[in-house]
Protein backbone atom coordinates (compact mmCIF):
# COMPACT_ATOMS: atom_id res chain seq x y z
CA UNK A 1 0.00 0.00 0.00
CA UNK A 2 2.73 2.38 0.83
CA UNK A 3 5.35 1.56 -1.74
CA UNK A 4 8.72 2.51 -1.03
CA UNK A 5 8.09 5.53 1.28
CA UNK A 6 11.51 4.58 2.99
CA UNK A 7 13.40 5.38 -0.54
CA UNK A 8 12.19 8.74 -0.89
CA UNK A 9 15.27 10.26 1.17
CA UNK A 10 17.58 8.81 -1.38
CA UNK A 11 15.49 9.76 -4.43
CA UNK A 12 14.45 13.20 -5.76
CA UNK A 13 15.09 15.90 -2.07
CA UNK A 14 17.67 13.96 -1.14
CA UNK A 15 19.67 13.77 -4.39
CA UNK A 16 19.17 17.51 -4.22
CA UNK A 17 19.93 18.26 -0.66
CA UNK A 18 23.03 16.40 -0.87
CA UNK A 19 24.02 18.20 -3.98
CA UNK A 20 23.53 21.40 -2.66
CA UNK A 21 25.22 20.63 0.36
CA UNK A 22 28.59 19.94 -1.81
CA UNK A 23 27.78 22.86 -3.41
CA UNK A 24 27.79 24.75 -1.02
CA UNK A 25 30.40 22.98 0.35
CA UNK A 26 32.75 23.91 -2.26
CA UNK A 27 32.04 27.49 -2.44
CA UNK A 28 33.05 28.15 1.19
CA UNK A 29 35.19 26.33 0.58
CA UNK A 30 36.42 28.72 -2.48
CA UNK A 31 35.53 31.53 0.32
CA UNK A 32 38.12 30.19 3.00
CA UNK A 33 41.28 29.14 0.43
CA UNK A 34 40.69 33.36 -0.88
CA UNK A 35 40.69 34.44 2.47
CA UNK A 36 43.78 32.42 3.16
CA UNK A 37 45.45 33.52 0.24
CA UNK A 38 44.53 37.26 1.00
CA UNK A 39 46.11 37.24 4.63
CA UNK A 40 49.14 35.28 3.36
CA UNK A 41 48.71 31.80 4.33
CA UNK A 42 50.67 29.51 1.68
CA UNK A 43 49.63 26.36 1.89
CA UNK A 44 45.57 27.44 1.40
CA UNK A 45 43.83 24.98 -1.00
CA UNK A 46 40.32 24.65 -1.88
CA UNK A 47 40.28 21.13 -0.36
CA UNK A 48 42.10 22.18 2.74
CA UNK A 49 39.36 24.60 3.31
CA UNK A 50 36.93 22.42 2.69
CA UNK A 51 38.29 19.64 4.85
CA UNK A 52 38.44 22.71 7.48
CA UNK A 53 35.05 23.92 7.36
CA UNK A 54 33.76 19.99 7.77
CA UNK A 55 36.64 19.26 10.24
CA UNK A 56 36.57 22.48 12.46
CA UNK A 57 32.46 22.51 12.20
CA UNK A 58 31.98 18.89 13.62
CA UNK A 59 34.59 18.85 16.28
CA UNK A 60 34.01 22.69 16.72
CA UNK A 61 30.47 21.35 17.88
CA UNK A 62 31.04 18.66 19.71
CA UNK A 63 33.91 20.93 21.71
CA UNK A 64 31.31 24.00 22.17
CA UNK A 65 28.54 21.58 23.12
CA UNK A 66 30.41 20.15 25.93
CA UNK A 67 31.36 23.54 27.21
CA UNK A 68 28.49 24.89 27.38
CA UNK A 69 27.20 22.17 28.72
CA UNK A 70 29.78 22.05 31.91
CA UNK A 71 29.14 25.51 31.95
CA UNK A 72 25.33 26.05 31.68
CA UNK A 73 25.39 26.51 35.62
CA UNK A 74 26.07 29.67 34.67
CA UNK A 75 23.82 30.70 32.75
CA UNK A 76 24.42 32.85 29.68
CA UNK A 77 27.77 33.03 30.08
CA UNK A 78 28.18 29.36 30.11
CA UNK A 79 26.46 30.15 26.50
CA UNK A 80 28.45 32.27 25.63
CA UNK A 81 31.98 30.68 26.99
CA UNK A 82 30.56 27.57 24.41
CA UNK A 83 30.21 29.60 21.55
CA UNK A 84 33.81 31.24 22.13
CA UNK A 85 35.28 27.32 22.70
CA UNK A 86 33.47 26.21 19.04
CA UNK A 87 35.01 29.62 17.76
CA UNK A 88 38.23 29.00 18.99
CA UNK A 89 38.14 25.13 18.29
CA UNK A 90 37.30 25.95 14.37
CA UNK A 91 40.40 28.36 14.18
CA UNK A 92 42.54 25.86 16.01
CA UNK A 93 41.26 23.33 13.21
CA UNK A 94 42.01 26.42 10.17
CA UNK A 95 45.42 26.42 11.65
CA UNK A 96 46.07 22.49 11.75
CA UNK A 97 45.01 22.30 8.54
CA UNK A 98 46.47 25.10 6.49
CA UNK A 99 49.98 24.96 8.70
CA UNK A 100 50.45 28.83 9.80
CA UNK A 101 49.70 30.72 13.00
CA UNK A 102 46.54 31.93 14.90
CA UNK A 103 46.57 35.31 14.02
CA UNK A 104 46.57 34.26 10.24
CA UNK A 105 43.92 31.35 10.95
CA UNK A 106 41.49 33.62 12.70
CA UNK A 107 42.11 36.38 10.22
CA UNK A 108 41.42 34.12 7.21
CA UNK A 109 38.57 32.80 9.23
CA UNK A 110 36.92 36.35 9.82
CA UNK A 111 37.43 37.37 6.17
CA UNK A 112 35.49 34.20 5.09
CA UNK A 113 32.33 35.25 7.46
CA UNK A 114 31.80 38.30 6.09
CA UNK A 115 32.68 37.55 1.98
CA UNK A 116 29.78 34.58 2.87
CA UNK A 117 27.16 36.71 4.75
CA UNK A 118 27.81 39.60 1.74
CA UNK A 119 27.10 36.49 -0.35
CA UNK A 120 24.10 35.56 1.38
CA UNK A 121 22.78 38.72 1.05
CA UNK A 122 23.19 39.46 -2.44
CA UNK A 123 21.71 36.04 -2.68
CA UNK A 124 18.62 36.73 -0.04
CA UNK A 125 18.08 40.36 -2.42
CA UNK A 126 17.89 38.85 -5.57
CA UNK A 127 15.48 36.08 -3.88
CA UNK A 128 17.80 32.76 -4.80
CA UNK A 129 18.35 31.98 -1.04
CA UNK A 130 17.40 33.40 2.67
CA UNK A 131 19.68 34.58 5.16
CA UNK A 132 18.89 31.66 7.17
CA UNK A 133 21.12 29.54 5.14
CA UNK A 134 24.21 30.91 6.84
CA UNK A 135 25.99 28.82 9.88
CA UNK A 136 29.00 29.85 10.67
Amino acid sequence: MYGHAGMVPLTGFGVATLIGFLFALFIAGLVLAFSAKLVGIKDASVIGAMVAIVGGGLLGLIVGGIVSLVFSVMGPFGISLGWLAFIVTYVWVIKVVFHTDWIRAFLAWLIAIVVELIIAGILGLMGIATLGMFHP
